[in-house]
């Protein structure tokens, strides 16, 4: 038996959208159906085999990805937004300066401004 309310969160759809595809089935299935289809223990209403199995097909593509695991040494991040000159600019003292990446460069300065604030 499919628990209703448990698959309709473990997928991150609507209860609207999953009426929508019952609803191709079994026309006169609403919202208030849904409602208590969710709630198997409070009114002894369970969804039938057929729309089950819709339900599974309609969503299985909806199944949220894992996301990798952030496996960074340096897991901090700093960002910031610059214009494209500046960010041209910047770019071109980094090379000049010997620095491989902009992460290198900017690495650099941060060690410098923190050594300067002890």
């Amino acid at each position: 038996m499919l628990d209703v309310r448990q698959f309709k969160e473990s997928r991150g759809i609507t209860s609207k959208e999953m009426v929508e595809v019952a609803r191709e089935q079994f026309p006169k299935y609403d919202k208030y159906l849904h409602s208590k289809v969710e709630r198997p223990n409070d009114y002894g209403i369970r969804p039938v085999l057929a729309l089950e199995s819709a339900w599974e097909s309609a969503f299985a593509s909806t199944v949220p990805q894992c996301r990798r695991k952030d496996n960074r040494r340096l897991k901090a991040r700093i960002q910031c937004r610059m214009t494209e000159r500046e960010y041209e600019r910047l770019q071109r003292r980094f090379k000049a300066q010997g620095f491989d990446t902009m992460q290198d460069g900017v690495k650099y300065i941060i060690g410098k401004y923190l050594e300067e604030s002890k």
